[in-house]
């Protein structure tokens, strides 16, 4: 039996680091500790962290658990993950109307609920298949830029150059799904941005 090629374990590890909801994590706590005015207390840091983290991440245990999701693999998997994700970031969307978060933050919610509408209604009604891995990784390296400066900049391209390798050796993904998948988050980070500033 021949062994897997190192570079294909090193981009499925890539892969599996780079899950939507650990960086859009990574994304939060590193704003809770490095600035000082994204989260107004301590609640909005954790109402954040259940909707744009935990319950998205849920649909990884759910689709094992559920046969009719097991049997349809990666896709199944997929789905699923863009329902919880959806209902996820409408959740902190409508926390964050009601509650009247800072502007920072409720530009972060309304970037990711943008962007998942996006890719739906490309997806299932124009047929265009855009890439949310790429739309969701994109995200966090993007705000990290913009909250962050220079650093958060050059990371994030970084980040985004060494996913789109993994992404494109596994076969994941096409260069052109990976683009629609960022211009998708660049579209919603502005339209956020001009709304909420």
């Amino acid at each position: 039996m021949s062994k897997k090629p190192f570079h294909l374990i090193l981009a499925h590890v890539i892969r599996i680091i780079s899950v939507p909801p650990v960086m859009v994590g990574g994304l939060l706590i590193l704003l809770f500790t490095l600035r000082d005015d994204v989260f107004a207390t301590p609640v909005e840091f954790i109402v954040s962290l259940c909707g744009l983290t935990v319950l998205p991440v849920l649909a990884y245990p759910v689709s094992a658990i559920i046969p009719a999701l097991r049997k349809k693999g990666r896709e199944g998997q997929r789905t699923l993950a863009m329902y919880f994700s959806t209902v996820g970031y409408v959740a902190v969307f409508v926390y964050g109307l009601i509650a009247q978060v800072g502007t920072g933050l409720m530009h972060i919610y309304a970037g990711y609920l943008f962007s998942v509408v996006i890719i739906l209604i490309g997806n299932k009604v124009f047929k265009v298949r855009i890439s949310g891995h790429a739309c969701s990784v994109s995200g966090p390296l993007v705000y990290s830029g913009y909250f962050l400066g220079i650093w958060g900049i050059v990371v994030g391209v970084a980040c985004w150059g060494t996913i789109l390798w993994a992404s494109l050796a596994m076969k994941r993904h096409t260069f052109r799904e990976f683009v629609f998948g960022t211009l998708t988050c660049l579209v919603s980070f502005t339209v956020g941005w001009l709304i909420f500033h």
